[in-house]
């Protein structure tokens, strides 16, 4: 006889995964579906020589109170480490040269990462009319406001870092909620970035470990 279930989780990457967690919390009957051997899809971590390698995204973002939650249901499962300041600094290879990976508007302006071009769509940039795609992909969103440079060196290699996926994929309002919500109600990033620094700041981060209780943290680590 075959056995019925209430849901289907098709796919046991990161999103399955999380689903299928909730889901036998609430005691609900449901398959996790998946087509390739080991459950994580992209997200995999391997230790080799005495070096650990994170394969697809190796840090982790929290834009949510659900994200500390997650890891206080899991109970020791895995661990949420914040990154040190230590290794603030980050670097984008171009043309066989390691270059910091710039931190505010006047070090965009003065990287060589980005071009002249591009430095002068940067100085435009709060100056931009809103798109009105909701459905835009985070690549043209960043092309359109910002050029084809800024996507190549600096989104880029940080969408891969995170979520290990093709900008030219992702809906930047789901994906990336807080820079489509710059543009919808500031009408810029670098203004709205500006005006948010003034405002009454959330308490997403308050579940989250201190800095000072983590000094030898580094990246957010799942095992």
């Amino acid at each position: 006889m075959e056995k019925t279930v209430e849901v289907a989780v098709i796919g046991a990457g990161l999103t399955g995964l999380t689903t299928a967690f909730y889901l036998k919390k609430k005691n609900k009957d449901f398959i996790l579906l998946e087509e390739k051997d080991k459950p994580g899809e992209v997200i995999q971590t391997r230790h080799e020589n005495g070096f650990t390698y994170e394969e697809g995204p190796n840090t982790g973002v929290v834009g949510n109170p659900e994200v500390p939650e997650l890891f206080e249901d899991l109970n020791g499962l895995c661990k949420c480490e914040i990154a040190s300041e230590k290794v603030n600094k980050r670097y984008i290879l171009k043309e066989g040269v390691w270059e910091p990976m710039p931190m505010g508007p006047i070090q965009a302006v003065n990287t060589p990462l980005f071009t002249l071009k591009d430095k002068f769509r940067l100085l435009r940039e709060p100056f931009r009319s809103s798109g009105t795609n909701p459905d835009e992909p985070l690549s043209e969103m960043v092309k359109r406001r910002m050029g084809q440079s800024f996507l190549d060196y600096a989104i880029d290699p940080f969408i891969l870092g995170v979520y290990s996926g093709d900008p030219s994929l992702l809906i930047t309002k789901y994906a990336y909620q807080k820079l489509y919500n710059l543009e919808q109600n500031y009408g810029s990033f670098i203004g709205g970035s500006i005006k948010k620094m003034f405002e009454k700041k959330t308490n997403v981060k308050k579940k989250l470990p201190s800095r000072n209780s983590m000094d030898s943290a580094e990246i957010f680590v799942t095992v």
